[in-house]
């Protein structure tokens, strides 16, 4: 616990809903069993809650892992380890093991952080002059809290420039990736000068008659993998 607040992962203080008054970190001294030894307590007798959880507003807000195995859970991660047997190996803390649900749910919250992370630190522009941008979108799956399964997809737009490395990751608007949206997510993101490389997907043939230098590849018989 001490871990995460030192990092900020967790708050050490917060207001009270009812009376606004500052509470501070208490071990948990209800007598039923939770998952979760420190709670937030507040000592008013007039407000209508005394607890609250120290989980709330954090990245582990709403699920009933312990913060011990969801922080083995990140930390194999970002150690590069996605096997999921090797995974629910080192989080088995007690007897009871992790699913491959649940192992699975938060390997792909962990990949939605990246991404908003990437999207949010993406360059305004990459390419130019010269330069070739390869642009290819994928279907991201979204995570459903408490459940452990996915419901359904984002897509996402990424570019990388093949001389300097640059990256570009974008949500599509609305999750269309018809013409227009494409479209603009590509200005928004690609110096006009660049040579954009595509697939076949015929949203991108807008690029054509908007002056860009679009070439396509054929994923039937070449493979482009931004997202392998």
């Amino acid at each position: 616990m001490n871990f995460c607040c030192e990092l900020g992962v967790l708050r050490t203080e917060r207001n009270c809903k009812g009376c606004r008054r500052v509470l501070k970190l208490r071990r948990e001294g209800r007598p039923d069993h939770h998952v979760t030894p420190v709670v937030f307590r507040c000592m008013n007798k007039k407000c209508s809650k005394s607890y609250f959880s120290v989980r709330d507003g954090s990245v582990f807000e709403g699920s009933k892992l312990s913060i011990h195995k969801i922080l083995v859970i990140i930390n194999s991660f970002c150690g590069n380890i996605c096997e999921y047997s090797q995974i629910r190996y080192q989080a088995q803390l007690g007897e009871k093991r992790l699913s491959f649900e649940t192992t699975a749910d938060w390997l792909s919250y962990c990949r939605e952080i990246c991404l908003e992370i990437v999207a949010r630190e993406s360059p305004k522009l990459i390419g130019g002059q010269g330069c070739t941008v390869e642009i290819d979108e994928s279907k991201f799956g979204k995570r459903k809290y408490n459940k452990g399964r996915y419901v359904e997809g984002q897509w996402v737009v990424g570019g990388i420039c093949r001389e300097n490395g640059d990256i570009f990751l974008a949500t599509c608007p609305n999750n269309k990736r018809d013409a227009p949206t494409l479209t603009d997510i590509i200005e928004r993101h690609v110096a006009k000068e660049s040579t954009v490389l595509t697939d076949c997907w015929r949203a991108y043939d807008r690029l054509d008659q908007d002056g860009w230098t679009h070439l396509t590849v054929n994923h039937e018989y070449n493979f482009v993998g931004m997202f392998a």
